[in-house]
This record gives C-alpha cells, sequence and structure tokens, in this order.
C-alpha cells in the first residue's frame, strides 16, 4: 500500500498532469440564461460537476499541446485506448479512432455537438480526421457509460466534439512543424470569419493542413526487423531481394532439401558455383548465424502517412420570432492520404516449372523472392481519397421561462475511394513460372532468376491487376427534445428530460474481383439498419441545507431502442450527487449499455472451406461424449467450416458503475481534486470460437448444439464458425485529478493540473465458457498496452499576455506477452515519460499570437516490444515522431 500510495504522489505531484480540470469543467455545452448542458445528460444545469466524471479541453489547452488534429489529440488523454492514427505505421490509411478504458473504438461513442457521427467503416468506428480541427471549441469526454441517454456504442465513455457557434470577425491562422531530424513536415493554414447580429449570426471556417510521411525504418526504434543485437529474434521476411532463394535445386553438389541464393557480385544464375547457402536466422539456419538475407521490410513501409485535407465548416442561425429560433450546421471535408507496404514477395508459396525458359537447372524449384522491381510505394499502396458531408438543420425554442425545446434533421454522408496499387496476382505468376507457360502464346515467362533487375517490368505488367476499393456510407436522423420544470421540491426544482431519434445507416462496399483471384470478394452491400429510440430523463433534488446534506440530488435516465435487425433494448441509468458540505462532492452513478452489431459483424458474407480439425467421436473415448450419439465416427482430417458473419448476433450488453468524490476546499481558492473509481462488466461480446473448441463442446454437450450438422455415418457434414455473442470482459480502476491555480501576483500565476488514471483489473476469457484471463500489465496485440498507470499533466506559468507550460505524458511497463518467454519469462517494455514545452505570447491590442511548442523534447521513442512485426512498438498507444517543433501565428480583424 505503501508502494502505491507513494506512486500516487509522485505522479500527481510532478510528471503526468492534467489536460483540464475535471471539478471546475465539467462541461460547458449552452442551454440558455446561465445553465449548461453536461456531456452525459440533456438536462441544462447551473451546477458545473456532474454525477459521472467529464474531462474537458478548451481551445486554450489544445492550441498548447501543439496537436495537428482531433485523433492525435485524443489518443494521448490518459483514459484512451490503443486506437488507430495516421502514424499508426504499416501503410494505414490516414484515418484516426479514439478509444477508452481498453476496449475497441466501436464502444466509444464520438458526437459532434450533442449528435452522433457516421463511421467510416463498417465495423463502425468513426475517422476523426474528418472532424475540422479548426473548427473546434473545446472538447468533452464522459468517462462513464452513457447508453441511457445516447444508445449504442457509449460503454466506454462518450466523447462530444463542441464546434465554434459564434465570432465576430475575421480571424487568420497558419502553422508549421517539423521534426528534429527534419522530415514529417505539417503546414496548417485556416480562416474563421464570423459575424453576429441582433436576431442572429453565422461563423464560416476554412482549413487546409499537408502533411509529411516517412518510412518505418527512419526511427531507432524500428530500424531493423532482426532483433537478434537486441536479444530478440530475427522477424525480417525470408523472401530476399537481391535475388531469388531456391529450394530443389539438382546440381552436382547440390543439397535438393537446402536453399540457395546467388552469391553476392555474381551475375551468371545458370551456374551452380556461382550459388551458396541462404542465411535466414531463426527460420533456415541457426538463430546465432552471421547474415542475413531476409528483406527488412520496414525499409520500403510507411510509418505515418502523407495526408492533404480540406475542412470547410458553417453554423449559424436566425430568430425567427421572441422564442424560436433555426440553426444550421454544415461541414465538408476532403481528405487525400498515401502509405504503402513492401513490394509483393513469396516464401515458399511459388514454384518455377522445370522446363521454365530460365530454370538452368531442370528441376521443379520452390522461390523465395520479393519482387523488389516493383519499386518501393509502387506496388502495394494504401492510397484514400475520403470525402465527408454533413448537414444539420432545425428549430429550438422556448415554452414560457422554463421549458425549452429542439427538433433536428441530420444528414451525413461518406465517398470513399482507395487506390490499393497495381500488385501481383498469385494466380498469374504461378502460371508465369509454371511449364503451362510454354505452350500458351498469350503467357510472358517471368525469370526469377539472377540479380534484383532481371524481372522487367513487361513481366510485371503481366502477372499484376489493379487493386481499389470504394466506401460509400449515409446517415439520417430525426431528433425531437423538450426539456424543462415539473414542480419545485423544498430542495429545488424538479426537472425532466424527454425526447426520441429515428435514425437509419446504410454502408456499401465494391471492390476489384479479377476472376483469377485466390480469394473472390463481392460488393458488400447489408440492409439498411433502421433505429427508433426515445428517452426520458430527470433530476429530483431530495434534500438541501440541512445537517450533513448541503444539498442531495438523484438523476436517473432511461432509453427504449429498436433496431429492425434485432429487436429491442432498453437501458436506466442512476447517478446521485451528494454533498455533505458546500467543499465536498460525493458522487455516483450506474447503468447499462449496448452495442449493436456492426454491419461487418451482421453483414459480411460467410465462407466455407475445408480445414483440418479434431473430432472427438473419432476417438475411443466416443461412448463418453453425449453429443456423439454414442456412434464411432469415421477417421477424417478435416471438415467443411462455415465463417463469416451472423445475422442472427446480439447487442453487446454492460453495466457501468462509477463512484467518486470531488474535493474543492475553500480554504484553499483554487484548488479541486478529483478521484473516481469505475467498473466496466459487458457481456455478449462478440467473437469468433475456434471449431476445435466448437467440436469438443459439442460432443461433450456443453453447448453449440446447432453448430455442428453430422452425415448418417455420423461424419461431420458441416460446422458453423460464426460469429457469435460468446464472451465477456471485467475492467474496473480509479481515476486521480487534480488542479490548483495561484493567485494573481507581480510575477504572475502558476496554475498546476494533473490527470492519472490507474487500471487495477482488465479480465477476459481467451476463449469461450473458460476462466477469465488477468490482462492487466501486458501488451497483446488483440489489445495493445494495458498499462496499470497513465497520466498527463501540464504546468503554466502566465504573465500579461505570455505563458509558458510544461506538460509530460506518462505510461506503465508492461510485459510483453506477444513475444516468446526467456527463461521461463515473458520480456518487460519500459514505462514510456514524455516531455513538452509551449510558449505563447498574446498580444490582445494587436489581436495576435504567436505558439512555439515542442513536443517529446528528450526525443524519446516508444518503449521496444520484441515480437512486433508491425514496426517493433505498439503505434496504437504510441507514435515514433520523435522530437518536434511547432510553431503557430493567428492574427485576427
Amino acid at each position: 500500500m505503501k508502494k502505491v500510495t507513494r506512486r500516487i504522489l509522485l505522479l500527481t505531484a510532478s510528471a503526468p498532469m492534467i489536460w483540464s480540470a475535471q471539478a471546475h469543467a465539467q462541461g460547458t455545452s449552452e442551454g440558455g440564461d446561465n445553465t449548461i448542458i453536461v456531456t452525459g445528460s440533456r438536462l441544462p444545469s447551473t451546477d458545473l460537476t456532474a454525477a459521472a466524471p467529464v474531462t474537458v479541453l478548451d481551445r486554450t489547452e489544445i492550441d498548447a499541446t501543439g496537436a495537428q488534429s482531433v485523433g492525435e489529440l485524443l489518443r494521448d488523454l490518459p483514459v484512451a485506448s490503443a486506437s488507430a492514427s495516421d502514424s499508426a505505421g504499416r501503410g494505414n490509411d490516414g484515418s484516426a479512432n479514439v478509444a477508452l478504458r481498453g476496449l475497441s473504438a466501436v464502444n466509444t461513442l464520438v458526437l459532434i455537438n450533442g449528435r452522433r457521427v457516421l463511421p467510416n467503416t463498417a465495423g463502425g468506428t468513426v475517422d476523426l480526421n474528418s472532424v475540422p480541427f479548426e473548427a473546434v471549441e473545446r472538447m468533452e469526454v464522459l468517462q462513464d457509460g452513457a447508453s441511457a441517454v445516447y444508445g449504442s456504442d457509449a460503454i466506454a465513455g462518450v466523447v462530444n466534439i463542441i464546434t465554434r457557434k459564434s465570432y465576430d470577425g475575421l480571424l487568420l491562422k497558419a502553422g508549421y512543424g517539423i521534426t528534429s531530424r527534419g522530415d514529417l513536415p505539417n503546414r496548417e493554414l485556416s480562416g474563421t470569419f464570423g459575424k453576429k447580429y441582433e436576431t442572429g449570426g453565422f461563423v464560416f471556417n476554412a482549413s487546409y493542413r499537408q502533411a509529411g510521411g516517412n518510412v518505418i525504418s527512419d526511427r531507432p526504434v524500428s530500424r531493423d526487423a532482426d532483433w537478434r543485437a537486441l536479444g530478440g529474434r530475427n522477424f525480417r521476411d525470408s523472401a530476399p531481394i537481391s535475388s531469388s532463394a531456391f529450394r530443389g535445386i539438382t546440381a552436382p553438389g547440390a543439397d535438393p532439401s537446402k536453399l540457395y541464393i546467388l552469391k553476392e557480385g555474381a551475375s551468371d544464375p545458370t551456374l551452380f558455383s556461382n550459388y551458396r547457402e541462404a542465411l535466414f536466422p531463426d527460420v533456415f539456419t541457426p538463430a546465432d548465424g552471421v547474415g542475413n538475407d531476409g528483406i527488412n521490410y520496414w525499409d520500403y513501409e510507411s510509418s505515418a502517412a502523407k495526408i492533404k485535407q480540406f475542412n470547410a465548416y458553417l453554423t449559424g442561425e436566425q430568430e425567427l420570432s421572441s422564442s424560436v429560433k433555426a440553426f444550421v450546421e454544415a461541414s465538408y471535408s476532403r481528405r487525400k492520404s498515401a502509405a504503402f507496404l513492401a513490394p509483393n514477395y513469396f516464401d515458399g508459396n511459388l514454384t518455377v516449372g522445370a522446363n521454365n525458359i530460365y530454370n538452368p537447372f531442370g528441376s521443379e524449384l520452390t522461390v523465395y523472392r520479393t519482387i523488389i522491381e516493383q519499386g518501393s510505394g509502387a506496388a502495394r499502396l494504401n492510397n484514400v481519397d475520403s470525402k465527408t458531408y454533413r448537414i444539420v438543420a432545425g428549430l429550438e425554442g422556448e415554452i414560457g421561462s422554463n421549458w425549452r425545446w429542439d427538433v433536428s434533421g441530420n444528414y451525413q454522408k461518406l465517398d470513399q475511394k482507395s487506390d490499393l496499387g497495381r500488385g501481383i496476382v498469385r494466380a498469374r505468376i504461378a502460371h508465369a513460372a509454371s511449364d503451362d507457360c510454354n505452350s500458351d502464346p498469350t503467357c510472358i515467362p517471368i525469370n526469377l532468376f539472377g540479380p534484383a533487375g532481371t524481372i522487367t517490368q513487361e513481366m510485371i505488367n503481366a502477372v499484376s491487376a489493379d487493386n481499389w476499393r470504394d466506401i460509400s456510407a449515409e446517415m439520417k436522423s430525426f431528433v425531437g427534445n423538450i426539456s424543462g420544470t415539473l414542480f419545485a421540491l423544498p430542495a429545488g426544482d424538479v426537472n425532466i428530460a424527454l425526447g426520441g431519434e429515428y435514425r437509419t445507416e446504410s454502408f456499401s462496399q465494391t471492390q476489384d474481383n479479377a476472376p483469377d483471384y485466390d480469394t473472390q470478394q463481392l460488393p458488400f452491400s447489408p440492409p439498411t439498419r433502421k433505429v427508433s429510440e426515445v428517452y426520458a430523463e430527470t433530476s429530483i433534488p431530495v434534500l438541501k441545507d440541512v445537517p450533513f446534506f448541503y444539498s442531495l440530488d438523484v438523476e436517473g435516465a432511461v432509453r427504449f431502442s429498436h433496431y429492425n435487425q434485432f429487436g429491442n433494448t432498453t437501458n436506466p441509468k442512476l447517478g446521485i450527487k451528494w454533498r455533505p458540505y458546500r467543499d465536498l462532492l460525493l458522487r455516483g452513478s450506474w447503468g447499462t449499455g449496448f452495442r449493436a452489431p456492426t454491419f461487418t459483424e451482421a453483414n459480411s458474407s460467410q465462407t466455407r472451406g475445408y480445414r483440418p480439425v479434431v473430432d472427438p467421436c473419432q476417438t475411443d473415448a466416443y461412448a463418453s461424449y453425449p453429443g456423439c450419439h454414442g456412434m464411432r465416427s469415421p477417421t477424417t482430417t478435416g471438415a467443411f467450416v462455415v465463417s463469416g458473419a451472423n445475422p442472427d448476433l446480439k447487442p453487446e450488453k454492460a453495466k457501468n458503475l462509477t463512484v467518486g468524490a470531488v474535493w474543492t476546499p475553500s480554504f484553499v481558492p483554487r484548488l479541486a481534486l478529483t478521484v473516481d473509481f469505475y467498473r466496466i462488466k459487458k457481456s455478449n461480446i462478440i467473437g469468433t470460437a475456434d471449431a476445435n473448441f466448437i467440436l469438443a463442446q459439442n460432443a461433450a454437450g456443453l453447448g453449440f448444439e446447432n453448430n455442428v450438422t453430422r452425415n448418417p455415418d455420423n461424419s461431420i457434414l458441416e460446422l458453423s464458425a460464426l460469429r457469435d455473442n460468446l464472451l465477456s470482459l471485467t475492467i474496473k480502476g480509479i481515476d486521480f485529478g487534480a488542479e490548483y491555480t495561484t493567485p494573481k501576483a507581480s510575477w504572475g500565476s502558476l496554475n498546476f493540473r494533473a490527470d492519472v488514471t490507474y487500471m487495477d483489473s482488465y479480465k477476459l476469457p481467451l476463449s469461450a465458457s473458460t476462466a477469465p484471463i488477468e490482462q492487466i500489465d501486458s501488451y497483446t496485440t488483440n489489445l495493445g498496452t494495458l498499462a496499470h498507470w497513465r497520466g498527463n499533466g501540464r504546468v503554466t506559468w502566465a504573465l500579461g499576455g505570455f505563458s509558458a507550460s510544461y506538460a509530460a505524458r506518462y505510461v506503465g511497463p508492461v510485459t510483453n506477452l506477444a513475444s516468446f518467454m526467456t527463461d521461463g519469462a515473458y520480456p518487460r517494455a519500459k514505462s514510456y515519460l514524455q516531455h513538452d514545452l509551449a510558449l505563447v505570447y498574446n498580444l490582445e491590442d494587436e489581436k495576435m499570437k504567436f505558439t512555439l511548442a515542442v513536443e517529446n523534447l528528450t526525443d524519446r521513442m516508444p518503449p521496444f516490444l520484441e515480437g512486433n512485426y508491425q514496426n517493433g512498438f505498439d503505434s496504437m498507444t504510441f507514435n515514433s515522431r520523435g522530437r518536434y517543433f511547432s510553431l503557430r501565428v493567428e492574427k485576427g480583424f
């Protein structure tokens, strides 16, 4: 306990400092007069502190971070977990999303001004890079479930992006950033023009961003996939780039079972004397061997995507009468991103015929080779052109002095085209390398012998095809809300909010599908999803100004949702706020949540293929298995397995509990301390059971009764391994927050902020019907970095128009379960501590502001993860950008 306490004090007092004080800035969405609407509720309130923790990042704090996009900003929050970004490595598509509490991004609901945002994938994730960054006024992050208020996906939390609604004048901004290595340049230009007048106003913003990219090997943490020098394994690919490696050579002196490659400097591939044994340590030769012919694919793959992005945003309002106002929000975003992977390669799955015209050995050969002649960044691409449209229009007004209402329509559309490059089709190159090519007048034989360069462009064109993917998605919604005071109690007013929403969501995807592809991908166009929802929310002041009850308020909400695909779900939530005395707030909330199956999970195509399986009914113990029905099955080695989507999926379910306290001592003005315990229990988690596990459970009579169909002789006719509601999960931990601002003095003032998250447990079973396994303090490829401790924060000194701030980000060490055990233990990935500086000079009279920021002052690289072939570190949690300088200038008129 002393060790834990010491860590809390260290983190709170020094390095990881808060983004925004929870106690003082719990949400500021305007509700009229002096009221606000806190994210997580639809009730206007005068209380800045909610029953559940909400972190707020205002525009000043956002600018001080040096962040270039919404995705980059949110991914650094202590409550954030592994999620995609445009610097996530290995040919990423330039998009970014946010995930909270160690859950995937589909468990975090993203809103713009309290309204749901269209996903950009069939998997249900929202591209945060489609949000106009310069139009953002602040961000509110609810660290609690909120399905009772918002519906599906609000399990881990809610990110509500509040855009600028009021401005009078013209504001121009320009920015430039670059790393200390001289790469990853970022250029930004934006203009905001607004006008306020007596009966309304409008704000228009246009911005342009251009960011450069780099390759994975540009950073020391990911220099080479051969990690033997660091005590790890060789993760280079066994397909070499200097020439081909062959197995099966029968020339005098050759061993057909060994791999041979051309010697350095040799050019004549017809002489076996010009060959030597290929060196692939840890693969075909001893791990401690010298030399490595395998390709270091990190030299040929992008880490950060190149991006060009244009955003336009318009908002406006106009009074129609003294009690009715019309409003509109419209935005357009176009993002072009460019990323790439290594050239096509073949590592033992390509055969050269004995009579191939270039084969000098007259025997059938197995080939290992990277088609380096394609060129770096020219074959396997991920170039995306994404266009997002959004328009919201509606009316809002008042009924008397106590009731407010609004109705609105929301239309969003995504058009996304992906150029995936001109890649080699396996069936075509197999034919070009085979003996059959000799008798086919349309076939151009391919020369896989000799050093790099022997494959001509004509040969490459003959075996290649264009790869592409087009996505279109739409969301239409109609929303109505009304809120006000029902009646007064001695402790205050009883408020209520009622509302409903009707929403349709559609998605379609088409892609190239040449008839000789190994896998045929048909167009994906699932049925339109239709959602009808109603909700009710109330707050009841129970006690006020009595001993031990300065105030006591109870909050409740419930939402009923109907989906045309799976039916109905009802989710309640209860919250309590109790102040024993003015300075101390004790708060708590409990509620249920759900996540509707995505289009991919419920509607993507099913495939049927023959796979190796182990049937318990073939063993001598068949009679002891009730699922074998007393019959022994004939001996077989496999069965046809159907896998893919399941239209009968049910929603994932969750139960959220949050209990905490906010202390704002009156004897220390401007000090706020918060602590909140959280627990999330998920059930019905969608996954796919292993085919052998299904067979074992079915035979033992423990489940999956309808998943195995047998022939009359008891052999397996078919096995169904579709996605299903299989798993459960429990997460719990504690959030800490602190903020203090000194009184203004002749030397200025200081603001200290700290935000620390301690995740105590993350229990998840590895498969259905098995006991949960503790995953905390570990890294795995499917969950990412689940560190016990995470923290962020900032200390800012301000004097007049000048301010200087120091910020830091901390992520604790983890055990790398993605690696192999050494001496009976898995290796540990080190902790991470990043230091940032920002200087701001504000010339108010001139309406000018200069911001100079240095991110990652010490050029700290992410923790090394042996065995992570993606890039050697967790790119869903960290980036390898290193020390980064940025300058922003803004001028108002």
